[in-house]
């Protein structure tokens, strides 16, 4: 949001400065090593690595009925109702970054189906975020938790059917692959999306989800009744999300490659 020249200049001379006197530079995303990589100041490529993000170990796939027998009665998982609804978690900030405009207008294109929105989290987006729901007549279709713990995640994303994730659509976050993926699909969560860039790339070569264009509701109420008709798929996207996860975020691997560099430079 900063456009003011004189600031930006300055910010660009810092990040320069920084790039030119650090020996390596990790990025999150392929998009953003290419960034890198393609300054006005270049950054020779052979040391700007894509490097993502993991989840804790506690994000892991859990039982849901386990889960449920062991909830304590003040747990948030008793939030959610145990019954036939299609349920679908988003986890995390309501901001405005985060385009959840869209879950109140599909959820009026989906007033009649059996899908209902767990929203876990809190942000300055909230208040407004609730206000749409109500003008829209769909708060039946929304469970509102407040901000847990994030140990306590896994447990509530076991409770659900998919995970949802979206973004504002701004260049800036076609580059960005956000955390809360990693942790979805550490939890074998299914995941449906709005959004684009390496974030809808990572969820179509991973087969672990469904990626729609952001802000279009009704794209995205027809992927998720898809979704509700088709348990074969989701279950096998279940699987694939868990799968790719290990062979591409785990923490263990990430470290002992981080490991390589640091030793390199050391004998270096």
């Amino acid at each position: 949001g900063i456009t003011n020249p004189v600031i930006i200049k300055s910010i660009h001379r810092m990040v320069d400065y920084i790039y030119r006197n650090t020996d390596e530079i990790f990025a999150t995303s392929p998009s953003f090593v290419e960034a890198i990589v393609n300054r006005n100041v270049s950054v020779p490529r052979e040391k700007v690595h894509y490097w993502p993000q993991y989840a804790e170990e506690f994000y892991k796939v859990l039982d849901r009925a386990v889960v449920r027998e062991n909830a304590v009665s003040s747990s948030p998982v008793h939030r959610i109702p145990d019954d036939e609804c299609f349920n679908i978690i988003f986890t995390g900030n309501i901001g405005t970054a985060q385009g959840l405009e869209i879950l109140p207008k599909t959820a009026e294109l989906l007033k009649l189906d059996n899908i209902r929105f767990v929203i876990v989290g809190d942000g300055r987006y909230q208040k407004q975020f609730e206000g749409e729901i109500k003008h829209r007549g769909v708060e039946d279709k929304f469970v509102m938790i407040p901000k847990q713990p994030a140990e306590i995640i896994p447990e509530l994303l076991a409770c659900c059917d998919a995970a949802f994730l979206s973004f504002m659509d701004t260049e800036l976050f076609e580059k960005t692959i956000p955390a809360k993926l990693q942790s979805y699909m550490a939890c074998g969560m299914p995941i449906i999306a709005a959004a684009k860039g390496d974030t809808e790339r990572l969820i179509k070569e991973a087969e672990c989800g469904v990626c729609v264009p952001i802000g279009e509701d009704k794209a995205l109420a027809s992927a998720i009744n898809w979704l509700r008709e088709n348990k074969s798929e989701v279950e096998i996207m279940r699987k694939n999300s868990h799968i790719n996860y290990k062979n591409w975020f785990n923490k263990s691997n990430l470290m002992n490659e981080m490991d390589k560099y640091i030793i390199m430079q050391m004998k270096w």
